[in-house]
C-alpha cells in the first residue's frame, strides 16, 4: 500500500470517527446546556417567557448603562475600589441567558454544575500528576475512581435537572423570574450608587 493510500484511508477514518461523535455527543457542554425538553406551553408560561425575556433584556440594558458609568468614572479618575465586589458580581449577571422552551437552568443549578466540573478537571489533573510523578497503580486506579464517580453524580444531577423541568416547567419559570428581578434590582441600585 502507497503512503498516498494509507494516507487518505486515514483522513477517511478521522472523518468517520469525528461524524460518529458529532452525531453522539449528547447537547451538554459546558456543564450548562442540557439537550432541549419541548413543551406544550399553557398560555400563562407563554406570558411567563415573555415577561423572562423582558427581563433579561432590562438586565442587559442596566449592565450596560452600569458599564458606561464606570467607564466614566474611571475616566474621570474616581476610585471604585469600594464597588470591586459589586462590578465583580454585576458583570456575572449581566451574562446572557437564552430564553427558550426548552430546559433552561437556574443560577443554582449552575452553580452546582460548574462546581461539579471544576472538582472533575481537578481530579483529571491530580491524575496528570500522578502518571508523570510514576505512582503506584493503586494510586492511578484510586483516582480514576474518584473521576468515573465524579463524572455519574454530575450526569445523575443532569439528569434530575432534566426530569425536574419536564415536570415542573411553570414553577421553574416562577424562579428564573424572580432570579432575574434580584438580578435586575441589584444592577439598578449598583447604577444608582456609582459616583
Amino acid at each position: 500500500m502507497t503512503r498516498r493510500a494509507r494516507g487518505l484511508i486515514g483522513m477517511a477514518l478521522v472523518l468517520i470517527i469525528g461524524l460518529g461523535a458529532w452525531i453522539a455527543v449528547p447537547a451538554v457542554s459546558a456543564g450548562t446546556k442540557i439537550q432541549a425538553a419541548k413543551q406544550t406551553l399553557t398560555p400563562a408560561d407563554q406570558q411567563k417567557l415573555q415577561t423572562l425575556k423582558a427581563l433579561y433584556k432590562s438586565i442587559a440594558e442596566e449592565a450596560k448603562a452600569v458599564r458606561d458609568k464606570v467607564r466614566a468614572a474611571r475616566t474621570a479618575g474616581k476610585d471604585l475600589t469600594a464597588f470591586a465586589a459589586d462590578l465583580k458580581t454585576a458583570q456575572r449577571y449581566a451574562t446572557h441567558r437564552a430564553v427558550s422552551r426548552g430546559i433552561m437552568l437556574t443560577e443554582a443549578e449552575r452553580a452546582t454544575l460548574e462546581a461539579m466540573q471544576t472538582a472533575i478537571r481537578s481530579l483529571e489533573t491530580t491524575l496528570k500528576t500522578q502518571r508523570k510523578a510514576k505512582a503506584p497503580q493503586a494510586t492511578l486506579d484510586a483516582i480514576r475512581a474518584q473521576i468515573k464517580a465524579a463524572v455519574a453524580a454530575r450526569r445523575a444531577y443532569l439528569k434530575a435537572i432534566h426530569t425536574a423541568a419536564l415536570t415542573q416547567y411553570s414553577s421553574r419559570l416562577d424562579v428564573l423570574i424572580a432570579d432575574a428581578n434580584m438580578k435586575l434590582a441589584f444592577l439598578t441600585n449598583l447604577f444608582a450608587r456609582l459616583p
